[in-house]
């Protein structure tokens, strides 16, 4: 006798796009009209969040449904690396890039149909110390500004919060001397802001790192050193057009890179997680997620 599929559904009410009048008692049973039985979970922080995730990675579910934005996807994949039970986003963040990247439908119903008739594919995560991160890891300048933005206003504005925030922050910003290394290469330089990515959208809106891999093992880096405010300014213009070479700026893939310098904040996915010293490395492979049907996106080595 064949076992019966199950699900977990995981929501996050405090997300900007999960609508106030949700009903998951309503979303459950429509999986269950579906053949795919959930249970419903609505935790009230992270580490909840995580727990829940990896509950059902316990339980053996085929899905894990997590209704939210990027950070909500984090800390589950968090409690699902490793197991057999896939990602399952529902787009209700603020920028939803991972929604976006995989090129989910808008809507919770359209993005759980898609789920229902899709696959699942293996992807890596990346590690800082304790935390994961699917998308990427921000050291300095996009981690203070992630770091201010008022969580109403995020609310309010969505990614919109992030550019205002970042242009105000523009004219304080100061680069700080850093030692890294990078797969044991030693670097040195005035660092404004290094980008860590496993994919590639940065904001929802830039590919800063176009050529980026989420099955390769490798991380791709950009680091941006200006030497002195008129070169911050110019550096700023670039990353607006999504351009990403030139002079003081480092590039290439790594499997590990370790920011020695102490005291440069840090940000995973958008969420602020501490400080430097920090080391980030990618653990192959040891997440699933579901993805609409179809040739894989060019995320994939092997669309």
């Amino acid at each position: 006798m064949t076992e019966q599929r199950r699900a977990t559904l995981i929501i996050n009410p405090a997300a900007r796009g999960v609508p106030r009048r949700l009903d998951p008692a309503r979303l459950a049973g429509y999986l269950a009209s579906r053949g795919l039985p959930a249970r419903v979970a609505i935790p009230d922080s992270p580490a909840e969040a995580t727990a829940a995730a990896r509950a059902s990675a316990e339980r053996g579910d085929a899905l894990c449904f997590v209704v939210g934005g990027d950070g909500s996807l984090r800390q589950a994949a968090e409690g699902l690396a490793g197991s057999t039970t896939a990602l399952a986003a529902v787009p209700a963040g603020t920028v939803n890039i991972w929604a976006r990247e995989i090129g989910l439908p808008r809507g919770i119903r359209a993005a759980i149909d898609a789920h229902l008739g899709g696959q699942v594919a293996a992807v890596d995560l990346g590690r800082a110390e304790g935390h994961v991160f699917l998308l990427m890891a921000g050291i300095g300048w996009d981690a203070e500004v992630a770091a201010a933005v008022d969580p109403a206003w995020k609310r309010a504005a969505g990614d919109l919060a992030y550019i205002l925030e970042g242009l105000l922050h523009l004219p304080a910003l100061r680069t700080r001397p850093a030692r890294w290394q990078a797969d044991g290469q030693a670097f040195e330089a005035p660092l404004g802001w290094m980008l860590l990515g496993n994919t590639r959208l940065y904001g929802g809106r830039i590919h800063l790192t176009p050529h980026a891999r989420i099955d390769d093992g490798l991380l791709d880096l950009l680091a941006f050193c200006p030497h002195g405010p008129a070169e911050t300014l110019a550096m700023a213009a670039q990353v607006l057009a999504g351009r990403r070479e030139g002079r003081h700026i480092v590039a290439g893939r790594f499997a590990e890179v370790v920011v020695e310098t102490p005291g440069l904040p840090v940000q995973l996915d958008g969420d602020p997680v501490g400080q430097t010293p920090m080391t980030f490395r990618t653990e192959p492979g040891v997440l699933r997620v579901s993805l609409p049907a179809g040739p894989l996106p060019p995320l994939w080595s092997r669309e």
